[in-house]
C-alpha cells in the first residue's frame, strides 16, 4: 500500500467574527495517493474551496484560521510551515487552478510573461529561457499558435484559452499535487470536456495527483477515483467513485444523484430536488446538519451528530445506516 501524497487529518477551520470563532469546516479527513484524482463534492457553501485554500496556504488568516488538525504533504505538516516555506511550495510542488481565470490572471501582463515569472521565481533560469518554456507549456495544453498567444493579454483570449493558460501555469514546474477548484464553471459544455480531458491526460503523463472540487456529478463520474461528499463543512460520505454512484448511502448524496438528468431514460419526469438550502454555520445547532432537509430524519438526528463510519473504505455519517435501516431512495 502506497504512502499518501496528501493526508488531511481532522481539519477544522474557523471564522473569527467579533471575537467569536465560527466553525466553517469541521473534522475533515481524507488522503490522496500519488497519481490519484479525488473529487470534493457538495453545494456552494459546504466548505470545498476553504478546504483547498487551507491546503495550499491561501486562507485569509486575518479572519480565518486552521483551528485544529494536520495537513501532511510529502511528510510535512503544512499547517506548521512559515510563510516563506509555504511560498516555496506554492506553484512548485503544490499548484492550483481557480474557478475564474480572468480574475486570477494579471490583466496588465502578457500570458507568456505570467507563466515565465513562475519558472524564473522557482527555477532561477534566465527570462529568455523561461519564456521559451512558457511557449512550450502553452503548446502542451493545446493552445493553437502558442508563440503568438504567449504575446497576448488575457482579455484577448477566450474563456477556454484563459483556463488553459492557468493550467499551463499550474503545471509549469510539474507539481506533485494539482488542486482544481471548479475549473470548468464558466465554460460551455464543449470546452468543459476539453479542459477536463486535458487535466486527466496531463495527470497520466506526469503522474500528478489531482484534487478536483466540483458540484457537478457528471464531472465526478468522468474524472474521480474516489469521492468525498461535504455538507455544511463536514464529510457525510466518502467512497470510491463506483461506491458513490452504485451504492450511495447518505440521503444528501442520494439527493445530489437524484438531481442529475438521465438523457437516455425515455421519460420527461421533473428532476428531483433537495428542499431548502445549506444552513449558515452560525445556525447549525445540535444533531445532523442535514436533518432539516432530510425526508427520513429520526428523533436522534435532531439531538446527536452521527460519526463517519463504515467498512471497505465506504464511510457514511448517517443515523439510518447505524440503526440498521435502509436509506430511502
Amino acid at each position: 500500500m502506497s504512502t499518501p501524497l496528501l493526508s488531511v487529518e481532522n481539519l477544522s477551520i474557523t471564522l473569527n467574527t467579533r471575537g467569536i470563532p465560527v466553525p466553517l469546516v469541521r473534522n475533515v479527513s481524507f488522503a490522496i495517493d500519488p497519481g490519484e484524482t479525488l473529487c470534493l463534492v457538495g453545494e456552494s457553501g459546504c466548505g470545498k474551496s476553504l478546504t483547498a485554500l487551507s491546503i495550499i496556504g491561501l486562507l485569509n488568516r486575518s479572519v480565518m484560521q486552521v483551528a485544529s488538525g494536520r495537513i501532511l504533504f510529502e511528510g510535512r505538516d503544512l499547517v506548521t510551515l512559515g510563510a516563506e516555506e509555504l511560498r516555496k511550495l506554492q506553484g512548485d510542488r503544490l499548484a492550483m487552478v481557480f474557478q475564474e481565470p480572468m480574475t486570477s490572471l494579471n490583466p496588465l501582463l502578457r500570458v507568456g510573461e505570467q507563466i515565465a515569472e513562475v519558472i524564473v521565481e522557482h527555477r532561477g533560469v534566465s527570462e529568455a529561457d523561461a519564456r521559451r518554456q512558457a511557449v512550450g507549456l502553452l503548446d502542451l495544453v493545446r493552445i493553437p499558435d502558442a508563440r503568438r498567444r504567449a504575446s497576448e493579454f488575457p482579455h484577448q483570449l477566450s474563456g477556454g484559452m484563459r483556463q488553459r493558460v492557468m493550467i499551463a501555469m499550474a503545471l509549469a514546474l510539474r507539481p506533485a499535487l494539482l488542486i482544481a477548484d471548479e475549473p470548468t464553471t464558466a465554460l460551455d459544455v464543449t470546452i468543459q470536456a476539453q479542459v477536463l480531458t486535458l487535466i486527466d491526460d496531463l495527470r497520466r503523463e506526469f503522474g500528478t495527483s489531482v484534487l478536483l472540487i466540483t458540484h457537478d456529478l457528471g464531472v465526478v463520474a468522468e474524472m474521480a477515483d474516489r469521492v468525498v461528499v461535504l455538507y455544511a463543512g463536514s464529510i457525510v460520505e466518502q467512497a470510491g467513485v463506483n461506491g458513490i454512484f452504485d451504492a450511495a448511502a447518505h440521503p444528501y448524496t442520494r439527493g445530489l444523484l437524484g438531481a442529475i438528468g438521465q438523457l437516455n431514460s425515455g421519460t420527461r419526469d421533473r428532476l428531483a430536488e433537495i428542499p431548502g438550502s445549506v444552513p449558515s454555520p452560525v445556525s447549525l445547532g445540535t444533531g445532523c446538519a442535514f436533518r432539516q432537509r432530510c425526508g427520513a430524519a429520526m428523533p436522534v438526528c435532531h439531538s446527536e451528530s452521527p460519526l463517519l463510519s463504515g467498512a471497505d473504505e465506504h464511510l457514511t455519517a448517517c443515523w439510518l445506516g447505524k440503526a440498521g435501516a435502509m436509506v430511502p431512495a
